[in-house]
């Protein structure tokens, strides 16, 4: 029931709230990560180009504290809004303009906190908490634990945040499938009408690899042909 919701300081919510020191370290080519606002992206965390630090620096970089699974961490200064939550087995220090909750578990799921950050209710009260400088846009972390966030039940956080992994989940895996798809269409194009593969397969007297030319295209349209078949055609795509 909606009496059951309750808004709340952020700040009532979370174990601590901290940000990392405000210096970029001597970058390696491999180490712990250096987790950068750039990692960011819309909920996730993007680990596809990352930077390192040595481990005699580790320590200094997690003087404050040390990420771990289940931390949120946020940005503070410029791409405002954007947050994510440490995976399990990430080994990272914050970044300058990052800033990071613990969420104290006996009154908060993390997971449900990442979704309510990033509902259009809370992502206005950072906009309208937002200090405008002549640089970067910035919210003060000296406040932000006053940042007022909505919160139901426990049992209902969970049910929420489960609900939300589920269709994340899904909407990954379909940009994935798609990305596959768009990749084995090219190489079909490619493998037909720039290489001519078939053509010279039956000016050779054989089949195209894998089956027959006549089939290939249709079977792979419909979806009776599997992708893992597909790529071991036309190899990794």
């Amino acid at each position: 029931m909606s009496s059951d919701w309750k808004s709340v300081n952020i700040a009532s919510l979370c174990k601590g709230i901290y940000d990392g020191p405000h210096a970029t370290p001597k970058k390696t080519d491999n180490g712990p990560i250096f987790l950068g606002i750039s990692s960011l992206n819309k909920g996730q965390l993007d680990l596809s180009s990352l930077e390192y630090l040595s481990e005699d620096d580790f320590p200094k970089w997690t003087k404050r504290v040390t990420p771990k699974k289940g931390d949120i961490v946020f940005s503070y200064e410029t791409r405002l809004g954007e947050v994510a939550i440490i995976p399990d087995g990430l080994r990272c220090c914050l970044g300058r303009r990052m800033a990071l909750m613990r969420i104290d578990r006996s009154k908060a799921i993390p997971e449900y906190i990442l979704y309510a950050y990033l509902s259009p209710t809370f992502q206005r009260v950072i906009r309208e908490r937002t200090i405008h400088g002549s640089t970067v846009d910035r919210i003060p972390l000296t406040e932000f634990g006053s940042f007022p966030i909505s919160i139901p039940p426990l049992i209902v956080q969970k049910e929420i945040a489960e609900t939300l992994k589920a269709l994340d989940d899904r909407i990954t895996l379909l940009r994935e499938t798609n990305t596959t798809l768009e990749a084995i269409a090219q190489a079909l194009f490619k493998s037909w009408f720039v290489d001519f593969d078939p053509v010279r397969a039956k000016q050779e007297g054989r089949e195209p690899e894998g089956m027959d030319a006549d089939t290939l295209l249709p079977r792979l349209i419909s979806g009776q042909l599997r992708l893992p078949d597909a790529e071991a055609m036309f190899g990794e795509v």
